[in-house]
């Protein structure tokens, strides 16, 4: 089967450097050719790639706030125009489509009250395809590269480097086809001769010296060993270095270097001609990296002698304090404050900015509020919308703080605009509250006017410490106590009386909760009295028949057993009629409670006492030991009682024309019998229907959460199908090689000694041959000798 790729997904690193050496190549127009070097790529893909990710000249910071100003106020006045947006912000048109969808959706986040650490919805979930991959990062390469990557990287390499004309190209390509065709040929013959098909090679003969297969000027040497006895050899004067490989290629390296110095050369001029390189290689100018500067703090505010000044100060009024504390009264003791530590040093740290509208958040909720907004020709009042008014101008100027300064603020200073020395310069219209990083002003002996500017915190602060200060200074408790028995009955009672006042004044919530849980302790007691098929929610009839009762003009007397059976049914309507019209089944649609109150008035319902029902209750369970003791019945498992209902069951018939039960006896008709099974196989399908619904649910819901489970099941089952195939052969090979093994063991010595017989054999007739040898040489010697 042929296989399919198809172009696109996740861009890799070793794409983007070879699209950005083939646009070094061939520029910014032959996208189709740029696109033959990676096979997973179209030109399009490549051409969106460069333009919205590589071009050196897109801007890839994060957003700033006059950025965002600038996006919203120029979305507000060219709607969907991103590529004219685009060169106003200096970002591509997906890049400020993208951030325009950011601050909408954080927008209304904001309204909908949702926290902004929310998932947003647009990234993308584990599985998911990219669909806009153009405008990612790269994916790094992996380790191990397929094969169809590794040619692709190898053919953009050898494309790339390729700097000659179209000539060198055929050339280079005849000579591959050529070298294949002789690889092809040699095999061809390898596969004959192995074959057994010996194959003759004719070469047409050439006129002339064949070169590949002759020597032209050929000088044979002589047989035998060359003479060098008269060459003189001097060992001492050989010199083995000038035979290294360094010095035997010194030449050659330093030509091959000159070469490389001339295309590089070369290289760098064509770089320097073209536009494009320039671009890439100033892509580090655009953030110049600025050397660290030496670190310059501004003057002291406070001198050393200022400083010594407060010490000493702080030394007199301690010396004083002393001097009060060993002689001095107490008045002279509270006219002198404590001033030795700051009561609250987390007050000269820099205090928070003011609190300012975020104009962007209120401009891109204004944006979406207006997106979503109805037509004017319904009427109404116009959409609310937020005031953005504080910005200074459409360009994007954001709101300038003023930090501070805690060591020139003076305990009673009024907060001013103007330009001093001890605030960061502000712009006009600008107010902040200095008064929250002033020195905190510690006024023991009550010196400062009350309508001057304290702070409330220490002062509440202060009054906590003097209450848990005299709280602390309280007598301990202690919990002795004697208990002392009244005197006369008259203590006893105004005891109880003043008892049964206490409980008179109960809470009004206790008193609720004694009501509720008396009502509720009513409604129990009024459920438990109802009758057994209210208690457990069993199915009642709509319409009661009443059809059931002995007509009145029924003829003969009845007997005492039918006396009693007319009574339980005329109880039975009355319990039907009273249930229908205080306890409703849920699924009626329609009110009859007044035809069930007309039959009730005729018929009062009576209501029993709990121990009328206990006595009942009592009375027919021993009715019921009584018949199974007499028809010699045990107790009624499940599978008697089933077996029971259908029997009774059976012996009922349902009539669909008259919308009623009747006893199946009561009918011969075949048209009702039919017409009752039709009624039962529809109620039976739709009740097949509804649980096959059901079951569908349940299983789609099933697949949803164990569906990575089966599959993983799948796979681990068939994994476990394989490793015991593999077993199966393993052991069958196993079996294979130990047979073999066997055999091999059994054939060892007799190959042994076949090649032992064959040795000896061969060494008898070498030494018979060297016998006749050395007679034939002997005779030939004697034979010269005579001669």
């Amino acid at each position: 089967m042929v296989r399919v790729t198809i172009k696109g997904g996740v861009w890799r690193n070793t794409e983007d450097e070879i699209l950005k050496a083939a646009v070094m190549k061939y520029g910014k127009n032959q996208w189709s050719r740029i696109a033959s070097l990676l096979h997973r790529k179209s030109s399009k893909q490549c051409k969106a790639r460069w333009f919205e990710w590589l071009d050196p000249s897109i801007k890839k910071t994060e957003w700033s706030r006059d950025e965002d100003e600038k996006l919203l106020h120029m979305a507000k006045l060219m709607p969907t125009q991103w590529r004219t947006i685009a060169p106003i912000v200096q970002r591509t048109a997906a890049q400020c489509l993208e951030r325009y969808e950011f601050l909408l959706d954080q927008a209304q986040r904001r309204r909908e009250g949702l926290d902004d650490t929310t998932d947003d919805p647009r990234t993308l979930r584990p599985g998911e395809i990219d669909p806009n991959p153009e405008n990612k990062p790269a994916r790094p390469d992996p380790i191990d590269m397929d094969e169809d990557e590794l040619e692709m990287l190898s053919e953009a390499r050898a494309r790339l480097a390729n700097t000659q004309g179209k000539k060198a190209k055929r050339k280079a390509r005849e000579k591959q086809l050529e070298e294949a065709r002789r690889l092809a040929s040699l095999q061809k013959r390898r596969e004959l001769r192995a074959a057994g098909i010996e194959v003759r090679r004719y070469f047409n003969r050439k006129r002339g010296v064949d070169y590949n297969a002759e020597i032209p000027f050929e000088k044979r040497p002589a047989i035998g060993f060359y003479d060098t006895t008269n060459e003189p050899f001097d060992p001492d004067k050989i010199d083995f270095k000038r035979l290294h490989v360094d010095n035997k290629n010194l030449a050659a390296k330093e030509e091959n270097e000159k070469g490389e110095r001339k295309k590089d050369n070369a290289k760098l001029k064509r770089k320097k001609e073209d536009d494009l390189p320039a671009v890439i290689m100033n892509e580090n100018r655009l953030e110049p990296i600025k050397k660290r500067s030496k670190l310059v703090l501004p003057a002291p505010q406070i001198s050393d002698l200022e400083l010594e000044q407060v010490v000493k100060l702080g030394q007199a009024t301690e010396m004083a304090k002393q001097q009060v504390s060993e002689n001095g009264t107490i008045a002279t003791e509270t006219l002198l404050g404590d001033y030795n530590l700051t009561p609250d040093l987390n007050k000269i740290r820099t205090p928070q900015l003011p609190t300012v509208q975020d104009s962007i958040l209120n401009q891109a909720h204004n944006l979406n509020i207006l997106s979503t907004v109805q037509t004017p020709l319904l009427g109404g009042s116009n959409t609310p919308l937020m005031d953005v008014s504080n910005e200074k101008s459409r360009g994007g100027a954001s709101l300038i703080m003023a930090t501070p300064n805690t060591l020139f603020n003076t305990p009673f200073r009024t907060p001013t605009n103007t330009t001093t020395d001890s605030v960061t310069p502000s712009t006009h219209g600008q107010t902040a509250d200095f008064n929250s990083g002033i020195t905190p002003v510690r006024d023991r002996l009550n010196i400062n006017r009350e309508d001057m500017v304290f702070d409330d915190q220490l002062k509440q602060r202060e009054i906590k410490q003097q209450l848990r200060h005299n709280l602390s200074r309280l007598p301990k408790p202690k919990n002795d106590y004697e208990i002392v028995l009244p005197d006369s009955t008259d203590q006893v009672n105004d005891d109880d009386k003043m008892d049964t006042i206490n409980i008179n004044d109960e809470d009004q919530a206790d008193i609720d909760q004694r009501r509720r849980d008396e009502k509720r302790r009513k409604e129990q007691e009024l459920f438990k009295r109802q009758t057994q098929v209210v208690q457990r929610d069993l199915p009642r009839p709509n319409d009661i028949n009443l059809t059931i009762l002995r007509p009145t003009n029924a003829e003969g007397p009845m007997t005492d057993l039918q006396k009693a059976e007319e009574l339980i049914k005329q109880e039975m309507l009355v319990l039907l009629h009273y249930d229908a019209a205080n306890n409703p089944p849920s699924n009626t649609s329609f009110n009859r409670n007044k035809d069930f109150s007309t039959y009730l008035d005729t018929h009062p319902y009576e209501q029993f006492t709990d121990e009328d029902l206990a006595t009942a209750r009592a009375l027919l369970e021993s009715e019921v030991n009584v018949v199974k003791k007499t028809m010699g019945r045990g107790d009624i498992n499940l599978d008697v009682y089933s077996k029971v209902w259908d029997e009774c069951y059976s012996q009922v018939l349902f009539l669909p024309s008259e919308n009623r039960f009747i006893r199946a006896t009561a009918t011969t008709k075949k048209k009702d019998r039919i017409e009752s099974a039709e009624q039962k196989l529809e109620l039976n399908r739709n009740l097949m229907a509804l649980e096959a619904k059901r079951a569908a649910k349940l299983e789609k819901k099933l697949k949803t959460l164990l569906g990575g489970y089966q599959s993983r099941g799948q796979a681990l089952v068939k994994a476990l199908n394989d490793i015991y195939e593999q077993i199966d052969q393993t052991q069958v090979e196993a079996k294979t090689f130990e047979l073999l093994r066997q055999n091999e063991v059994l054939a060892i010595p007799k190959r042994i000694e076949s090649f032992t017989e064959d040795v000896a054999r061969q060494e008898d007739r070498e030494r018979e041959l060297q016998r006749r040898y050395q007679e034939l040489y002997e005779e030939h010697t004697s034979l010269s000798e005579q001669q």
